[in-house]
């Protein structure tokens, strides 16, 4: 039961500090079109999408792994949780692009990255939204309620 606690205190927290729009910008954003420059680079990268399983199931970009934000901030140096997805633990600079909905989740992921060491990560300014729609507008009200980040 305290774990429980635990987790929905971390995710009100989450939840606040997202929808007030905070979070790291400048040289940890990445914008569409550089993403999509990298993608037809030869640079090894990792797309880190830390959107929810159900928003990662209605569509993703390619080749992106799916790690909740939740996930990211207690695993992402837990070799154990590595292992059971089948992968490396990403080495600490290594490019890793972040992403969420609109990219709130996405500069909180990043911030959390950096703070544990991690030199070469990048928010996807815009996130999901912008990537499949370059004119969305960021602004526009969430059609399920939260931040929409």
């Amino acid at each position: 039961m305290k774990k429980l606690y635990i987790v929905l205190a971390l995710a009100a927290l989450t939840l606040l500090i997202g929808c007030a729009g905070l979070g790291i910008k400048g040289n940890y954003e990445i914008t569409r079109d550089e993403l999509k420059a990298l993608y037809d680079s030869e640079e090894e990268f990792i797309v880190l999408d830390v959107r929810e399983p159900y928003e990662f199931d209605e569509g993703s970009i390619e080749y992106s792994f799916n790690m909740p934000l939740g996930i990211v901030e207690s695993s992402i140096d837990n070799k154990r949780y590595w292992d059971s997805q089948a992968w490396d633990i990403p080495e600490k600079d290594a490019m890793i692009i972040i992403y969420s909905q609109k990219g709130k989740r996405g500069a909180l992921a990043t911030e959390t990255l950096v703070k544990l060491g991690y030199t070469n990560v990048r928010n996807l300014y815009g996130g999901y939204m912008l990537w499949l729609d370059p004119e969305a507008d960021l602004e526009a009200e969430p059609v399920s309620g939260g931040c929409g980040g």
